[in-house]
């Protein structure tokens, strides 16, 4: 049987950090977790900076992780310093220092790798071997990097998931990040045997960006779309939401994210004198969403806005069941799992209309509006809040379209499928 390699690196790098419950470290582990109960002849790999090769791990699973789900094994007391391995623009007086730098950073992470026993890891030779990840594309790129050089060539089956920052090339704050994101992509890309992407959206622009010169040839692009489900876990619960019902934003900001879209639709309510109900804010906290916060202007429904701060799976849980709807009224996703999780535990979820993803997600069950209209979202919380009979209707077809919504396993399935490992 084919030997399939999973890349756990991004959880490795992100061990014993709080955001290891969201985004792309949160995909690492739940398709980890599948993968592992799978009957494919699957093995959980690391790259380790420290080494500059890649070690194989034996991840703890269920109860025996701290996550409640997966993770990779290791002391978090091994956690390496990450360094680029490459640049998109040449620099004479980085190129000249950074050697130094990643030098000391290496011998830093090899005094931190002193915490792992030796018969955790055992180095493995990925060369000709298949390895699917689904981390970020700036840790692809480094070990694509480093291995290069050594002349080992992997089969990389990489999920991409997104092209966001390509379109911020025309924000000078965001030139940077947005070079080496494409630049990261380019190794990426380069250097797999075929492209997975988390929605059929991110297909096409991956696609296009190719089409258009932004990325260079893509190999097959198989879209693999990520899914609804919400893992219940034993984690506490310490966080929770008003007793009231709410409107929930999950890891919403501003820009993008469109809090302000949100802010301005309870503002309106509030003017058009419709009540307003309490506003939960679960995420990570950012200093730009607190001073947008902090505008006098909001001063009239100021007691309605509550903030949760990088609640655990099982918070994160607990305040999908007692809202009333999510909200989410991002411009662009590359999926946007929090619409999924909350229909999948039966809360309406109201999305915008502008990020094609989310109709990927929300299909008929969601309820959508137009970001630039807070007016429309406005209308959409008060339908809820004044027609018990019709928010009822809602909640029953939602339950009753559960068994069209997909879960982890799907997406484990799909991926061995998609890397011909079934």
């Amino acid at each position: 049987m084919a030997v399939l390699y999973y890349d756990l690196s991004e959880q490795f790098l992100a061990s014993g950090l709080k955001f290891k419950y969201y985004g792309i470290s949160r995909t690492v582990m739940e398709v980890g977790y599948e993968l592992a109960l799978s009957d494919a002849d699957v093995r959980f790999v690391i790259f380790s900076p420290a080494h500059e090769r890649f070690f194989e791990v034996t991840p703890r699973i269920g109860a025996d992780s701290p996550t409640g789900i997966l993770d990779p094994g290791l002391p978090p007391e091994a956690t390496p310093i990450r360094m680029r391995y490459s640049f998109p623009k040449p620099n004479k007086i980085r190129d000249l220092l950074y050697p130094i730098a990643l030098w000391g950073a290496r011998m830093i992470n090899l005094w931190r790798w002193r915490s792992v026993p030796a018969d955790m890891v055992r180095e493995v030779d990925l060369h000709d071997q298949r390895l699917v990840s689904l981390g970020r594309p700036k840790i692809m790129a480094d070990y694509l990097t480093v291995l290069g050089r050594a002349g080992v060539r992997i089969k990389l089956n990489p999920l991409l998931h997104d092209m966001i920052p390509i379109y911020e090339y025309a924000h000078s704050s965001a030139s940077k990040f947005s070079n080496n994101f494409t630049h990261d992509n380019h190794i990426v890309i380069r250097e797999s045997e075929r492209l997975l992407s988390n929605s059929l959206f991110t297909k096409d622009e991956i696609e296009r960006f190719s089409a258009s010169g932004h990325l260079p040839p893509v190999p097959d692009v198989v879209a693999v779309p990520l899914c609804h489900e919400l893992r219940p876990t034993d984690e506490p619960v310490v966080q929770v939401g008003p007793a009231e019902p709410y409107v929930l934003c999950v890891g919403i900001l501003t820009g993008r994210k469109n809090l302000e879209c949100v802010m301005e639709a309870l503002l309106h309510l509030h003017e058009t004198g419709r009540p307003v109900p309490p506003l939960v804010l679960a995420g990570a906290q950012r200093k730009r969403t607190d001073s947008y916060l902090e505008q006098g202007r909001f001063d009239p429904i100021r007691d309605r806005i509550n903030i949760v701060t990088n609640p655990n799976q099982a918070e994160l849980r607990r305040l999908y069941e007692g809202a009333m709807a999510l909200a989410i009224p991002s411009r662009m996703e590359g999926w946007g799992l929090p619409l999924g999780e909350a229909l999948w535990l039966g809360t309406p979820g109201l999305a915008s209309t502008e990020a094609a993803a989310l109709k990927e997600v929300g299909g008929d069950l969601a309820q959508y509006f137009d970001p630039d209209d807070p007016a429309a979202l406005a209308d959409l919380i008060d339908a809820m809040q004044s027609d018990g009979a019709g928010y009822d209707a809602l909640k029953t077809r939602i339950a009753a379209g559960k068994g069209k919504l997909r879960t982890w396993k799907d997406v484990a399935d799909d991926i061995l499928a998609a890397t011909e490992m079934v």
